[in-house]
């Protein structure tokens, strides 16, 4: 992710590179595989949080560490929030998990990428 500027990897993104490509060997690794890897390590780059972001993978709680930390972290937040609305409206009194079932499969893998 050294050998280009992430404004490159950017414009590379806007032009329609596919994250997922890689070369004839099935086993080289793909930009989108390189990229999770290094944010799962605790890294901060703008590059992989770019290529990371143009992947359309939904969001959900299995896929959530594939996610760069702002992304996460507003699925906490989603997550806290949706948390409060069931806690919150007495219209869903007797409904709360059923509404936070709801909010995580349907809300959030929206609202994440936003």
């Amino acid at each position: 992710f050294q050998l280009l500027p992430a404004e490159r990897v950017a414009d590379l993104l806007a032009g329609g590179a596919d994250v997922h490509a890689g070369n004839e060997n099935a086993d080289a690794p793909t930009p989108i595989g390189l990229a999770r890897a290094l944010l799962r390590t605790g890294a901060t780059d703008a590059c992989a949080e770019l290529i990371v972001s143009a992947d359309p993978l939904p969001w959900s709680e299995g896929t959530h560490e594939l996610f760069p930390p702002r992304r996460r972290a507003r699925a906490v937040e989603l997550l806290l929030s949706g948390h409060l609305l069931a806690r919150s409206c007495q219209v869903f009194t007797g409904q709360e998990i059923a509404l936070l079932d709801v909010w995580i499969a349907h809300v959030m893998p929206r609202a994440v990428h936003m």
